[in-house]
């Protein structure tokens, strides 16, 4: 068995140059993943409080009436609900409807990860 050193050798000049610039990139990811500030996290939940609120709009206007059945909106959202980042989970939503059915209301949860602050309700009524 002969072993050739020359392309060892290649290999040792090589690889460092390798290791060099998978650093850089991590270095690059890094810097470009700012951390997400508070308002930034509410911000959010109420937008994707108002995404879940048009859903629910679009499916009253089919049927007539408003229900709080949150499995069904998942299919519209896509196939899952967004994450609501003062929760951290997707399930950090509240609906309530009327007793009559022709009135909803959506909005984010508060939860642990934003502090004190008051979430908008998406108010929405059939005609």
């Amino acid at each position: 068995m002969r072993i050739t050193f020359v392309g060892f050798g290649a290999m040792l000049t090589i690889l460092p140059c390798f290791c060099f610039l998978a650093a850089a990139q991590d270095k690059g990811a890094a810097a470009s993943k700012s951390p997400i500030s508070v308002k930034d996290m509410r911000r959010l939940a109420d937008k994707n409080a108002r995404s879940l609120a048009t859903v629910v709009q679009g499916r009253a206007v089919a049927t007539g009436a408003y229900d709080n059945n949150m499995g069904l909106y998942a299919k519209d959202l896509g196939g899952k609900y967004p994450v609501n980042p003062c929760t951290g989970t997707s399930t950090g939503y509240t609906m309530t409807v009327s007793e009559d059915k022709r009135s909803s209301a959506v909005s984010a949860s508060v939860g642990i990860n934003c502090g004190k602050w008051t979430p908008k309700v998406y108010r929405l009524k059939l005609k």
